[in-house]
């Protein structure tokens, strides 16, 4: 049984047919949703990945021709790569790689930095990017908090105002406990959800952690879970591995929690993913599906995008497109989505506008069906 809401329907995952912060806060319960219900798409439909023996690309020149035939034109002052969750998040670890990589193949004629805009759920990095219409050197890491966030808190924007530029990839959430804890499986974890009100964790208030567990607590007919928001992965995994403010529970994405997962002595460990198949990374390669167990979630992903300021022209976007195709077809990049079980799906142009704009409408779904918007 599946809930149309956090569904990655075939209009998200099967476009085309190609292809976390706030602070920490005291525990909150939430009402249960309405039921509502519609088919689940499957990640492995997704865009298949590009070689990863693909051929890094050379330093970006002035005005390169682009293989559509628009010119590219690049930023002249040193680029803000944007970071909406604090450092040791997943959008964090990404950003930081894709730029190890930008700066290894030359791919930029000016420095990339990555800049931590942590605050009020994603809210802060946002606005400071929206205030920077037509500056080309600003450019933003999404999650799924850029939709949430923008329709909870009735920002003056949405996530369609932003320059488009690429999806990197689909991130899926796996289940997680402390390693001392006495539940093996996800049905251990849902009976005990259903005796007690669990304190979980998660990135972010309103967001997408906090979107699954009151997904699991609907779904499950589980008591409500007492939810403490954290500014980033980085430290929802530690609060889990801290049993900070009693958490028992959390919904991280593989990399978030690889680190204490894959650390001697280990700290946290997954129960289960909620993906249709077990991951094939060798980290994770053992850990089999929320549904197997129980608990039939397969369908929600989070969005690993590339976004620019407002009001870039062609020529500006373009650079933008052309430099993250080139970083997704680098042999690293393609190895750090193996390691890390994220999904391969590269998507630009009107691929890419048709997902957010997908996205968009079902975030507004989503916060409707949990009462997020009064």
């Amino acid at each position: 049984m599946r809930h149309s809401i956090v569904a990655l329907s075939g209009a998200l995952v099967l476009t085309a047919a190609a292809c976390g912060g706030g602070g920490t806060a005291a525990p909150s319960s939430a009402p249960a949703a309405a039921k509502t219900s519609s088919p689940a798409a499957a990640a492995s439909a997704a865009k298949p990945a590009a070689s990863a023996s693909a051929k890094p690309a050379g330093p970006a020149s002035a005005k390169p021709a682009a293989s559509g035939g628009a010119q590219l034109t690049p930023p002249t002052r040193p680029v803000e790569f944007v970071i909406s969750t604090a450092p040791g998040g997943g959008s964090d670890i990404y950003a930081r790689r894709m730029q190890a990589i930008i700066e290894s193949q030359k791919l930029s004629p000016v420095p990339v930095t990555p800049l931590n805009k942590e605050g009020g759920s994603g809210a802060v990095a946002f606005q400071y990017v929206f205030d920077k219409k037509g500056d080309p050197s600003e450019i933003m890491i999404t999650l799924n908090s850029f939709f949430t966030t923008i329709i909870v808190q009735k920002l003056n924007f949405k996530a369609t105002d932003f320059t488009p530029v690429a999806n990197m990839a689909l991130d899926p959430f796996y289940l997680w406990v402390n390693e001392d804890s006495p539940w093996k499986t996800a049905q251990d974890f849902i009976n005990a959800a259903k005796a007690n009100s669990l304190v979980v964790a998660g990135t972010g208030s309103k967001q997408e952690d906090e979107a699954l567990f009151r997904r699991i607590q609907k779904l499950t007919g589980a008591k409500p879970f007492s939810y403490v928001p954290q500014s980033g992965g980085g430290q929802v995994a530690a609060a889990l591995a801290g049993h900070q403010a009693g958490v028992v529970a959390t919904v991280n994405n593989p990399s978030e929690g690889k680190g204490l997962y894959s650390g001697n002595p280990r700290k946290i460990r997954p129960l289960c993913t909620f993906e249709p198949s077990s991951p094939s990374s060798s980290t994770f390669s053992s850990i089999p599906t929320c549904k197997s167990q129980g608990l039939d979630i397969d369908d929600y992903y989070i969005v690993r995008s590339i976004l620019a300021a407002p009001g870039l022209n062609a020529g500006q976007q373009a650079f933008w497109v052309d430099l993250f195709k080139k970083v997704y077809e680098s042999s690293d990049w393609q190895q750090f989505m193996k390691d890390n079980d994220l999904k391969p799906d590269f998507r630009s142009g009107a691929e890419f506008e048709k997902l957010i704009a997908d996205y968009q409408k079902l975030h507004e779904d989503i916060a409707k069906e949990f009462n997020w918007v009064q």
